[in-house]
């Protein structure tokens, strides 16, 4: 049993995968509110421009592959927001989050579901 009550299909947020059940889901969740309140700065990646030696350690393709449009690191933290290509029922929202320890660049990025809206703690440039 989820301690959120979430749309089966049209979901604010949505766990990554969507069909993910149990308490790692709601981990997932408050891991998600705990950044939305972050007061995050975003930059957007530049693709005409993109570093030779890449942005956390990942190429131009590794974000491409990934569908991830914006980068920002805060509290020792490295965050990457995830701008969904195909997004909507039935796929998943817009906007997702993951990020990892800025300390450990080797770490595996921590995903924190998909979302329709973006916070209204974050500044996101050139968003419609």
């Amino acid at each position: 049993m989820s301690i959120y009550r979430r749309d089966g299909v049209c979901p604010e947020w949505e766990p990554i995968p969507w069909d993910a059940t149990g308490p790692a889901v709601d981990a997932q969740e408050r891991g998600f509110h705990e950044r939305a309140g972050k007061p995050l700065v975003w930059m957007k990646i530049d693709w005409q421009d993109f570093p030779s030696h890449g942005i956390f350690g990942q190429d131009r393709d590794w974000f491409v592959s990934r569908d991830i449009a914006y980068v920002t690191t805060f509290d020792d933290e490295d965050f990457v927001l995830i701008q969904n290509t195909w997004h909507g029922f039935p796929d998943p929202p817009e906007w997702g989050l993951a990020t990892r320890l800025t300390a450990n660049p080797r770490a595996g990025w921590s995903t924190w579901g998909h979302f329709a809206s973006l916070p209204k703690a974050w500044s996101v440039p050139d968003v419609h």
